[in-house]
C-alpha cells in the first residue's frame, strides 16, 4: 500500500491509476497529512460493494451469524466440496 499527499497524486494520477487496475494495490491519498481518499481496482470497489450489501442484509447477516455460533459449538469442518454435495443431493 502506497501513501501519498494530494500534491504527489495530481502529478500521478495516470500512473497510479495503472498501478492499481487489475491488481490489489491500494493508494492512500493524504490532504494536510490526513486520510483524505483511496484508490482501488474497480474490482476491489466492486467486491467492497459487495460485501457493503451483505452487511446491509440484517436477516442474511443473523443467519451468518447463526450458522458461525452453530459451528462454534460442533467443533467440525467441512470442506467446499462435502457443503455442496450436502446442499445438491
Amino acid at each position: 500500500m502506497k501513501t501519498l499527499s494530494l500534491s504527489e497524486v495530481k502529478m500521478k494520477l495516470s500512473e497510479l491509476v495503472d498501478q492499481v487496475k487489475g491488481r490489489d494495490e491500494v493508494v492512500t491519498i493524504t490532504k494536510n497529512g490526513k486520510v483524505a481518499a483511496v484508490i482501488v481496482s474497480g474490482d476491489e470497489y466492486e467486491s467492497w460493494q459487495e460485501t457493503q450489501a451483505i452487511r446491509a442484509n440484517k436477516p442474511f447477516m443473523k443467519e451468518i451469524r447463526r450458522g458461525l455460533k452453530a459451528l462454534k459449538k460442533v467443533k467440525k469442518t467441512y470442506s467446499v466440496e462435502e457443503l455442496f454435495r450436502s446442499t445438491h443431493s
